[in-house]
This record gives structure tokens, sequence and C-alpha cells, in this order.
């Protein structure tokens, strides 16, 4: 019995001590890192699931950002539609080159391939990839997102529920009402319009025939209009919404007397200051060149202790938040 258990012991110590010669060095992995230290460049699609139906359509969102995460304007894109990972005109782009705003982003619309008279695949993936236009092509790194394409459904979209909008102005600025009207979208007597949603490309949203929005940055938004029937049909429609910073608005201000001395009340008026059209100025911050206290309002007063020659600078704010500053000298004996 015990020649059995000193056996049995001593097998169980000669594999342990053979499993631990037998054990090889492990290589620790590469150093991995971010790909890029330069432009960042993601893509996004909304929706990412479409019906094949030539007419519906997905927002392409592409964002570039620097090193330090800050967006970047001005950067040229190629959009591109991929199948299976080739290159294919499988619907449609609105455009294939991309300029980025002032936000770091630009937008396309993809649009849908007619539905096939003979149905090939239950689903077909589509790829947008979006490239960087710059100096060396071999070095620029290609984004891309999916979307899905499906048959299309028992429900179908009525041709009479047909989504229209407008807006107004044409060529808004940042932090300008711009008015939508979905009054033009049609349908018919047995089909009414059940619901307006309205999607405005910047994360918020509306409802109903008509809405109003302001976009609080610069840049190209792609504003959404889907319709609704009484029993949940939809069709939607889009446009792309440019939205400019604006024009600041113009400082302009008199001194009274024109040659003052010491201790002697100056007036100083900027009555005359005019804003941008469709916008109204909302402060007025004065600075007298002498290192005292800045004061405010359109009209103020002030009394120098020592002669010599002062810059006095007037700033103007409008209620969109542009500013302008303009300077002028005073002269006191």
């Amino acid at each position: 019995m015990k020649r059995t258990v000193l056996a049995r012991t001593f097998c169980a110590l000669a594999a342990v001590f053979s499993a631990a010669c037998t054990m090889t060095d492990q290589v620790p992995p590469a150093v991995t890192g971010p790909s890029e230290f330069g432009t960042s460049v993601s893509v996004s699609l909304s929706p990412d699931i479409l019906q094949q139906d030539g007419a519906s359509q997905s927002v392409v969102t592409v964002t570039t950002r620097g090193p330090n995460g800050a967006p970047l304007a001005n950067v040229s894109l190629r959009a591109e539609i991929r199948v299976g990972g080739e290159l294919a005109d499988f619907g449609a782009l609105s455009t294939r080159s991309l300029t980025t705003g002032g936000d770091g982003r630009a937008t396309a619309i993809y649009t849908a391939p007619p539905s096939p008279p003979v149905s090939v695949a239950p689903f077909t993936i589509v790829d947008i990839a979006v490239t960087p236009i710059g100096s060396d092509f071999n070095n620029s790194a290609t984004r891309s997102a999916s979307l899905r394409l499906v048959p299309r459904g028992i429900i179908v979209v009525p041709a009479n529920l047909t989504p229209v909008f407008t807006f107004t102005p044409t060529a808004p600025t940042a932090n300008q009402t711009v008015l939508f009207d979905a009054s033009q979208s049609t349908s018919t007597a047995s089909n009414p319009i059940a619901g307006y949603m309205w999607d405005f490309g910047d994360g918020r949203t509306a409802s109903g025939r008509t809405a109003s929005h302001q976009y609080s940055t610069p840049g190209t938004y792609v504003a959404r209009l889907t319709i609704t029937d009484g029993i949940g049909r939809s069709a939607q429609t889009s446009q792309s919404i440019p939205v400019s910073a604006g024009a600041p608005p113009v400082p302009l201000f008199t001194i009274s007397p024109t040659a003052p001395v010491i201790n002697q009340q100056i007036n100083f008026n900027a009555v005359e200051s005019t804003p941008a059209p469709g916008r109204r100025i909302v402060s007025y911050t004065w600075d007298f060149g002498d290192g005292g206290a800045p004061a405010t309002g359109m009209q103020t007063s002030r009394a120098y202790a020592r002669a010599g020659t002062y810059v006095v600078t007037l700033t103007v704010t409008d209620d969109a938040g542009r500013t302008a500053s303009k300077n002028g000298e005073v002269s006191v004996k």
C-alpha cells in the first residue's frame, strides 16, 4: 500500500517538473498605438438601414479633428461607394468631393439604388469610404461606414405621399431663425398626411407642418422631413442648409468736444453704430486708454486728469454674439 502511494506521489511530482521544464519564453506583444497623429477622420450614416427602392436616403456625416481633438476646417475629402470591398456605382452620392466647414464636418446624401427585377440577395451591405486628399495618397487613411439595403416590404410608401419643404432665409447665418415649411407636401383625400417630423441635422428635432430653428455654429447641415400617413407608412426628403458666420456689426462713435482740456468732461456717442441686416446691437463697451475702468452704454463720458493723446476703443456686440471694435484718438491739453 505504501509503495503504491509513493509511486503515485513520484509520478505527480515528475509531471509538474516536466511541465515546468517544457514551458517556453513568452514574447510580449508588439506595442500598439494610434495609427494616426495628424488628421482624424470619422464617418457615420443615418439611417444605416435603407429600403432598396431607388428613393430612400441616408445622410453621410464626416468629422475631422486634429491631434488635440479640435475640429479641422477646410479639409478636402473624397467619398466613394464600395460593395464587397470593390468600388461600385451602386446607388448614388450627392457629391464625391467634400470639404469640411468650421465645425470640422462635411455631409453628403446617399440614395439607395432601385430594386432589381430579380432579387439576388435578401440583404446587401454598402460601404461609404472617405479618404482625405493631401500630398501623399499612399499615407492617406480611408475611413468608412456601412449600411444595409433591404428589399421593399409588403407595406410600401404610396406614390401619392410626397414630402416637400422650403426654408427661409435660404442662406442663413449662425443664430438666425430659419423657418421650415412643409405645406407643399401632398397626399390624397383618402390617405391624408397624419404627421410631420423634422431632423435639422445638428441633433435637434421638431414636429408639425411648420417649424423654426437656429443653428449656433456655421457649417452645412442636412435637414430631413419625414411625413407619415394614418397607418404608419412614411416618406422623407432632405436638403442641405448652408449656414455662414454672418457679417459683424459696424462700430462708429463721435467725440465732443474735439479739443478737450484736463478734467473736462468729454462725451462719447456710438449712436451711429450699425448691426448686420436682421441683427441688433446689444452691448457697447468703452476702453478710454488711460488705464481706468471701462464704461458701457451707447453714450458715455470721461474726463482725463493729465494731458496727452489717448486711444479710445469702442467694442460692440450683436444679438448673435458677433463683435467688432473701432479705435479713435483723444488729444487732451
